[in-house]
Formats: C-alpha cells, structure tokens, sequence
C-alpha cells in the first residue's frame, strides 16, 4: 500500500493560503472602512465656501473658483513674484484678457500642483503661466506626498477646524461662490530702492535645480498638453532672486520640454525696471509701477504671440470692466 508523502504538505501550503487571504482581505476592508470615514470627516472639516471666513487656506489664489466657468484664459501660478508681478485686472483694461494670478507667498511645487488641477477643474485657460523662481525652491519628498494626501483626504490640511465647526459644517456640502477682487494680485505701494550692481551679469554658469523641481515641471507640461493649454514659464523682474545662472538653467530645461520661456529681465524680453522707485522691498518684489510695467509687457506677448483673445467688448464679461473701474479708483490714491 502507498502513502503519497506530498498530500501533508499540500494541506500546510494550503492552510497557509487561506490564512493569508483572510488576512489580506482583512487589510483591505479596514482599508476602505478607513478610507470611507476620512472621507467623510473630510467633508464635514473641508472650508464649505472658498472665503477665510470659512477658514479657507490662500483663498487669494482659491478665489479662480468663484470665477464662472471656463471664462479664465490665462491662469498664473508661482510664489510672491507672481501675485506682485502680474495684474490681472490691467490685463483686461488694456488687452480685454481675462486672467488670474493663483499665486501665494513661498509656493512650493506641489502646492502649484494642486492649484492648477483645481482650477482646471472649472477653468479651461489657453495659456499657463508659470513664474520661475518657484522652480528653485527645494522641498522635501514627505511635502508631496503631505500634499497628496491633503487633496485626497482634506482633513489632513484643515484637521484643525475641528475647534470652530458649526451646524452648517454637518449639514452643508462645499461650494465656491467668493472670488478675489483683485484676482489674486496684491497692491504694493512702498518704494523702497534696490541695488542693481551685479544685476543679470553675464555668465555661462547653470544654477542647480532640484531634481523634484524638474519632474514636477515634467508633469506640469503634461498635465497642460493633456488639456491642450500653452504652458509658458515667465522670469519677472527681481534683483534678490533672480540671475544670469538661474536664466541658463531654466532656458536649457525649457528647450528639453519643448517649453515657452520668457524672461522679463533680459534681452528683447527685458523689462526696463527703475530700481530706485519700482520695487517695494530692495528688489525682492516689485511694488505697483513696476507690475505696471511688467503687466504691459506680457500682455503684448500675450496677445501677439498666444493669440489670448480679447472679450472687452462682450456682454457676458461686463463684471470685469466694474472690477476695473474699482482697481482704477484704488490706483489713483498711489
């Protein structure tokens, strides 16, 4: 009589299997159990309208939310130089462009991530801006995937209004209904002079650019030739942060990705900044007269080049030429 000497060990393997199935199925239902109750605590602590009263976060640059559909075409993304670089309502008084300036101070990429997909979830833009200094600023592998996570899951970001809930907070589902009067750009009246010694001097120098910069710039190209958007990087004026070196790098990158580059500081690009009564800050920040400048500038570009078209003349945009003659009003107490 034989005994076949494999059916024991067949019957351990198996035991195994099973007990790691029920294991792993285990894992995954707590996995969704976990995911489901995220999601809803998210939705009760998630801001319920874009506004810092509901304590929204940068609801400067969350304010494109409150803007009709698809009547944004040009979305400008990037840190402090955007918001103080680039005004949105000077574009639409002298080029009839409708645009808004997603800008917060310190931006780092994956935050530009998150602000482009959320304004591409209601806007259409032709073109993207993107100011370049942001490219520059290291940031840690732990932030982006923090960040990620805070898309997916809010609560990671606004855990702490779990202190000022209300009824409402229980009942109501988010909207976006509040958009920014200036659309995103910040009035800088100081004048506090720069020194422009050394400023753009020539070099053949590349300045190094972190490595997560240039896949997050990778990804920004694609997410826009995916939606069929014209990403532009743009350089504006400043003599703390930006350089000859830094032009190098960011112009080299931009021809590996087949990327529109504009400087505004140097060749026929250059916008001519008087260091002494344009900037707020010694150079690091343009004040009003030089955004003033710098504004002109690419809306001409803007329109020459990207064909942006213009809607001054259309009904549907008569808001804009209100929020024009309030930001003209504001101007005129510089």
């Amino acid at each position: 009589m034989f005994h076949d000497a494999a059916t024991p060990a067949t019957g351990r393997t198996q035991q195994r299997a099973a007990r790691y199935m029920r294991i792993a199925l285990r894992l995954v239902v707590t996995g969704i159990v976990l995911c489901g109750l995220l999601a809803a605590v998210s939705r009760i602590v998630q801001p319920k309208n874009n506004q810092a009263e509901f304590g929204q976060s940068d609801p400067e640059a969350h304010g494109v939310l409150g803007e009709p559909r698809d009547s944004i075409d040009v979305l400008v993304l990037g840190d402090s130089e955007s918001f103080c670089s680039i005004s949105p309502l000077q574009l639409w008084g002298e080029q009839g462009i409708t645009s808004y300036v997603c800008g917060t101070s310190g931006q780092i990429l994956p935050l530009t991530r998150s602000l482009l997909l959320s304004a591409l979830s209601k806007q259409h833009p032709k073109v993207v801006v993107l100011e370049t200094n942001c490219l520059f600023r290291p940031f840690r592998p732990g932030f982006a995937l923090n960040r990620a996570l805070q898309d997916k899951f809010p609560v990671f970001e606004y855990h702490n209004r779990w202190k000022k809930l209300r009824t409402e907070d229980l009942v109501y589902s988010p909207q976006t209904t509040w958009t920014h009067e200036l659309k995103g750009f910040r009035i800088k009246k100081d004048a506090v002079a720069a020194d422009p010694s050394g400023y753009m001097a020539p070099t053949d120098e590349l300045a190094p650019m972190p490595r997560l910069s240039e896949l997050y710039l990778r990804n920004f190209a694609m997410i826009c030739r995916d939606n069929g958007i014209r990403l532009v990087l743009v350089s504006t004026p400043s003599t703390v942060n930006w350089n000859t070196a830094r032009h190098n790098r960011t112009q080299l990158l931009a021809g590996e990705l087949d990327i529109d580059y504009i400087d505004l500081n140097m060749g026929s690009q250059r916008v001519e900044i008087d260091w002494a009564t344009d900037t707020c800050d010694k150079g690091d920040h343009l004040n009003i007269y030089g955004a003033q400048k710098v504004t002109s500038k690419l809306g001409e570009i803007l329109r020459a080049t990207y064909q942006v078209p213009s809607h001054a003349n259309e009904k549907a945009y008569a808001s804009w030429n209100d929020a024009y003659a309030r930001y003209a009003k504001q101007l005129a107490g510089t």
